[in-house]
């Protein structure tokens, strides 16, 4: 047959599945771990395998800090999909503002047709390639990769799944849907505002997920670790083969890397968030506005003291700019955006109702 020409054409020696095992692991540990699905991408095999059957896009990110302004409560423990959801955005600014809700029931998108049509195809394409060129190796090597992509797609479902029955229980059943102002420090220095009911603040944002199925999770896991070992030694197979792999694995890690075919606004199947857009005249990048748009009582601003986010009344300068941004913020939210979120938090009612309709 033609494709047994394949077989034997190799102009150069090259081990590339031993090198492509080691790269691209700190990229795609970002990617995943912040746990939002793409429509196109997820039955497509990866770089960076062993983070994923190490269990390494769950671990926590240094360098945060959360501040629950309504509860007078600061902790620098955090969920390790939170933090990496919040350096995905790329946030320029220091005055960005997140609404987040958890929706009583799970509302699944149909994401999975897609992706497993794609993946499905090219997986199985290049299985039949190695098969007609009669490259065994290779065989393997294909074999091991769709292995790789039912390990990492059961681990991250398992992630979502205990995401999302422990945020809706700490919500509903605790009855834990009051609003409450949080503010976050980034490992760049950026602050993030944010309005959260208190469920998934302490039982999203700062524990790690369990996993719905924990024995059957640390088999997969071995399971993983087991295929990465087979990946790791397929260099014998061909050239073409290889190259093909390195093609499909580059060009997969990189779609995934830029969130191709993602929802931001989604994170497992109940949690949602939007962005509530500038709508202050004469806004400008400084933390003041951050703290104004909290609408702190004066025993949050006492807490914003303690934690010396606020300066002293010494500098009465700043005090003074500060109090009139807050006036100037009251009279212009009327009619804004902003003011229904924060008037939702101040009130503690839930934001069940507006966002699911967003939704």
């Amino acid at each position: 047959m033609p494709l047994h020409n394949l077989m034997h054409w190799s102009p150069l020696r090259l081990d590339a599945l031993g090198l492509v095992t080691l790269i691209g692991a700190e990229e795609v540990n970002q990617a995943i771990g912040r746990l939002v699905d793409s429509k196109y991408t997820t039955f497509l095999p990866l770089l960076g395998q062993y983070l994923i059957s190490g269990n390494q896009f769950t671990t926590a990110v240094p360098g945060f800090t959360l501040y629950n302004v309504t509860d007078a409560i600061t902790t620098t423990s955090f969920a390790g999909w939170f933090s990496r959801w919040l350096s995905s955005q790329d946030l320029k600014t220091g005055t960005t503002v997140f609404e987040w809700n958890v929706l009583p029931n799970n509302r699944q998108r149909e994401k999975g047709g897609i992706s497993i049509l794609i993946g499905g195809s090219i997986l199985t394409a290049m299985l039949a390639l190695t098969i007609l060129m009669g490259d065994w190796w290779g065989v393997a090597n294909s074999i091991a990769l769709l292995v790789s992509v039912f390990v990492r797609w059961y681990l991250i479902r398992e992630n979502n799944l205990g995401l999302n029955q422990t945020c809706q229980n700490a919500c509903y059943t605790s009855q834990q849907m009051t609003q409450v102002k949080v503010l976050v420090t980034l490992d760049n220095g950026n602050l993030v505002t944010m309005y959260a009911p208190r469920g998934l603040v302490t039982n999203g944002f700062l524990k790690v997920p369990a996993p719905i199925n924990p024995l059957f999770y640390t088999w997969t896991r071995r399971v993983g670790w087991l295929f990465f070992g087979v990946h790791v030694i397929q260099a014998q197979c061909n050239l073409v083969t290889q190259l093909l792999t390195v093609a499909l694995l580059v060009g997969s890690t990189w779609l995934v890397v830029r969130g191709f075919g993602c929802d931001e606004t989604e994170v497992g199947d109940s949690i949602r968030v939007r962005r509530v857009p500038n709508t202050f005249r004469g806004e400008t990048d400084r933390r003041m506005w951050a703290y104004a748009k909290l609408r702190p009582t004066q025993e949050e601003e006492d807490s914003l003291s303690v934690w010396n986010l606020l300066p002293r009344k010494v500098n009465a300068n700043w005090w003074k700019e500060y109090e009139s941004t807050k006036q100037s913020m009251t009279l212009s939210e009327k009619s804004s955006t902003f003011s229904m979120v924060t008037s939702r938090s101040d009130s503690g009612l839930s934001t069940m109702s507006a966002t699911s309709s967003e939704v």
